[in-house]
């Protein structure tokens, strides 16, 4: 589908949103959650490092209600970036914005982009998130991110848009998040995304209690 289109059916989709809340007349209905700055130090073999405090101006154009960027690393001293970006209403302008457009706009270019599936844990089944080669000058990274609409996780843009209507619709809520996960290529592109894919498996199960189902 091409971006225009992409986003022409976006547009339409929060359109219908707000319509939707606007004739409920009612607050959304947010479960609670634990605060992300609580998130686990400790996932599998990784230990967290130090975390990122985004400036004012930024948080600004995100209006995100809470986030976390830490720095995790293995016993080998390999680093990786979790970000999650959590909206507790995606009305007035509040809505995750796509790696695949703020990476460029950061002087990241891609290399490579696509979807990989991830399984996991049981109870949980297989996820399915974007993959993305990026380059700056001759610096490469591996991004794995997707969209975390009530327990569900989302590839798609389109896609979760479509889940935040039928969430406001049904359950009168549109609250969601972004998670994205990037390291530094180390080695083979393919030795970098099976690290990415262990911290994935170890991270996921821990989300539930901080992005509400």
């Amino acid at each position: 589908m091409r971006q225009p289109v992409r986003l022409a059916i976006s547009a339409a989709l929060l359109v219908a949103v707000l319509l939707v809340l606007q004739l409920r007349g009612t607050g959304e209905a947010v479960p609670v959650r634990q605060a992300l700055d609580s998130f686990p130090q400790v996932l599998g073999h990784w230990e967290g490092r130090e975390a990122t405090i985004l400036e004012v101006e930024v948080l600004n154009i995100l209006k995100v209600k809470d986030y976390l960027m830490r720095r995790y690393a293995d016993p080998s001293g390999r680093s990786l970036w979790l970000y999650i970006a959590y909206w507790d209403t995606q009305r007035k302008g509040a809505q995750p914005h796509s790696p695949r457009n703020c990476l460029p706009g950061s002087g990241w270019e891609p290399l490579e982009a696509s979807q990989l599936t991830i399984s996991l844990p049981p109870p949980h089944g297989p996820i399915t998130v974007n993959r993305y080669v990026i380059q700056k000058e001759r610096a490469q990274q591996l991004v794995l991110y997707w969209y975390h609409s009530q327990g569900q996780a989302v590839a798609g843009e389109v896609a979760a848009r479509v889940a935040t209507v039928k969430s406001a619709i049904v359950r009168n809520r549109t609250d969601g998040a972004l998670v994205r996960v990037s390291t530094p290529v180390f080695g083979s592109i393919q030795e970098t995304s099976e690290q990415l894919v262990t911290y994935v498996q170890a991270m996921y199960p821990v989300l539930a209690e901080y992005l509400p189902d």
